[in-house]
């Protein structure tokens, strides 16, 4: 199946924001197959739509810290909530040199640049520390060996239950062959979408950036949980985050979001991975991905504004992310867009 995603913007434009680290970016995935190169064995048997990605504008990723710290962490929203930051990524990478590309994204292969995910793990197991290696693939079969580095990272990995739950953003490390490694643990079995968001270097140049997706199968029980009603409050590790506005899948429309602390507060953001917060959703028809950095920040109020677009209208689950006391927190909430 097909899906047209459309940005709001019409125009290519650069912006630099050194001083305050914020930048408008997203990225949105296509509903469609599985890619034909992922691990047929790694695959649901019953896979979910959306296994096909389209590049979109330029973005960066969080995760809970260093793919080493991601080797002892089981994989959830719980774990990321107190994983430490990685030290390299605090206030010393240069901030918002994000680029913003404009591009209709009609078809389904849309900006895939023929790219694709193989999966070599198999035997994935809930509960278990499981090294999951894969490989982004181009169209004639070699592996791509080459990415640019975004916000601080070559490659952002996200993984998410197919019941949204069980959220990860984590970065693998690179091999010169193109292979790709991170140790996670799953905390319950099921289905799992898998995206991968980088920039290739493809014939020495760098391209737009891609969003590539697949699905992971998890042996072990797991229960579906159901999505929690929409609501513009989340708690998380002592935080209160509450949200404002509303997102649409017509046009750009912007969302605010305010950090508190248990006493009521307003937080001091600190800058992670090159911005002050991370903003991605999930649709639950078809876990569409969008990925959205702050269109600006106030970080001494703990005020992040977002301004972005989702593919199609309904539910979808947000993750922020965000930095307060030398951690990573990351609050979800439930929407209806419009």
């Amino acid at each position: 199946m097909q899906s047209r995603l459309v940005f709001g913007a019409l125009a290519l434009a650069t912006t630099l924001l050194a001083a305050c680290g914020s930048s408008t970016a997203s990225t949105t995935t296509a509903p469609g197959p599985a890619p034909a190169a992922s691990s047929t064995s790694l695959t649901s048997e019953s896979p979910m739509p959306g296994s096909v990605s389209t590049t979109s504008i330029d973005s960066s990723m969080p995760d809970a810290g260093t793919a080493s710290t991601a080797a002892s962490m089981p994989m959830g929203t719980d774990s990321m909530g107190t994983a430490p930051m990685a030290t390299d990524s605090m206030g010393t990478a240069p901030m918002g040199t994000d680029s913003m590309a404009t591009m209709d994204m009609g078809g389904s292969d849309s900006g895939t640049q023929g790219l694709s995910l193989q999966v070599a793990t198999t035997g994935l197991t809930s509960n278990q520390p499981t090294t999951l290696a894969f490989k982004v693939v181009a169209a004639d079969g070699s592996a791509v060996t080459q990415f640019k580095v975004e916000q601080t990272k070559e490659l952002h990995l996200i993984l998410v239950r197919s019941d949204l739950s069980s959220y990860r953003h984590i970065h693998p490390s690179l091999a010169s062959d193109g292979t790709w490694t991170v140790s996670v643990t799953f905390p319950k079995g099921g289905s799992y979408r898998m995206v991968a968001d980088f920039v290739p270097i493809l014939g020495g140049a760098a391209t737009a950036r891609v969003a590539i997706t697949t699905d992971l199968t998890v042996k072990g029980g797991g229960v579906d949980t159901v999505l929690p009603a929409p609501s513009t409050t989340a708690t998380v590790d002592g935080y209160t985050v509450q949200l404002a506005g509303l997102m649409s899948s017509a046009t750009e429309s912007t969302l605010t979001f305010t950090v508190m602390s248990s006493a009521g507060k307003r937080v001091v953001l600190e800058p992670y991975l090159g911005a002050f917060g991370h903003l991605v959703a999930f649709a639950k028809s078809d876990l569409a991905y969008t990925h959205i950095h702050p269109n600006s920040a106030d970080q001494n109020n703990g005020m992040l504004t977002f301004l972005g677009q989702v593919a199609a209208p309904g539910a979808h689950r947000l993750f922020m992310q965000f930095a307060a006391a030398g951690k990573v927190h990351t609050a979800e909430f439930t929407i209806l867009a419009t």
